[in-house]
C-alpha cells in the first residue's frame, strides 16, 4: 500500500509531521511517497505546473493508494484527482485541518467552486477530515462542512491545533485503520430497495 503525503503551501516534506509520520508509516510496511511542490503564498499559483510536478513525483494512481493532504495540500489532492487521468480509484483521501473557503482572492481557484464535489466524491472509495476544536488557523466549522460535502469520515481532536508539530499518533491510527479495513461497498447499497416488501 502507498501512502501519498502532500505538504501544505509555504512548507515541504521536511516540515511539520511530514518526516516522523513517513517514518512511522514505512515501519508498518507503506510505501511512501512525499512530493515537494512549489506551493507558496508569496507566488502567484501556478495549478498546471503544481499538477505537472505531482505526476512527474507520483505519477497514476492506483486502488491502494493513500492520499494524505495538509491544510491547503488537501485541495492539491482534489486538484489533481479532478486533473489526470484514472485508471485506478485509489483507496482513500485524508484532508488534515483543511479549509472550506479562504478569502485570499490567488487562492480561491483551489477550492470547490471550481472543483465538482459531486464528481469528485467517486474519484476515490473514502474520504476521511480529521480536523482539531483548537484549530487557530482554520475553523473547527470547516473541517464539519467539508466532511459533510464530502460524506467523508470526520476524525475530530481536542488539542492538536493546526497539526504543524512533529508527532500526531491519531493521522498514524487513521491510515493504518484504512489499509487494514476491508472496503464494503456495494454499488447502489445507499439507494431505497423498492422491490423489498
Amino acid at each position: 500500500m502507498r501512502a501519498i503525503l502532500v505538504h501544505g503551501f509555504n512548507a515541504n516534506p521536511s516540515m511539520n509531521f511530514h518526516p516522523w509520520l513517513a517514518d512511522e508509516l514505512r515501519a508498518r510496511g507503506f510505501e511512501v511517497v512525499a512530493p515537494t511542490l512549489s506551493l507558496s503564498t508569496q507566488t502567484e499559483l501556478n495549478l498546471p505546473a503544481i499538477m505537472e510536478e505531482m505526476k512527474s513525483q507520483i505519477g497514476y494512481l492506483k486502488s491502494d493508494d493513500i492520499l494524505l493532504g495538509h491544510s491547503l495540500g488537501a485541495f492539491i489532492i482534489l486538484q489533481y484527482l479532478e486533473a489526470i487521468e484514472m485508471t485506478e480509484t485509489p483507496r482513500a483521501v485524508v484532508m488534515v485541518a483543511a479549509p472550506w473557503k479562504v478569502s485570499r482572492p490567488e487562492l480561491r481557484r483551489l477550492f470547490l467552486v471550481d472543483l465538482d464535489a459531486d464528481v469528485l466524491m467517486w474519484k476515490a472509495r473514502e474520504f476521511v477530515v480529521v480536523h482539531s476544536k483548537d484549530d487557530p488557523l482554520v475553523p473547527f466549522e470547516h473541517g464539519k462542512r467539508l466532511a459533510e460535502t464530502f460524506k467523508a469520515r470526520f476524525v475530530q481532536t481536542d488539542a492538536d491545533g493546526h497539526f504543524m508539530a512533529e508527532r500526531y499518533p491519531v493521522l498514524v491510527d487513521t491510515l493504518v485503520d484504512i489499509a487494514n479495513r476491508p472496503f464494503e461497498f456495494a454499488p447502489g447499497s445507499s439507494l431505497d430497495d423498492d422491490y423489498t416488501p
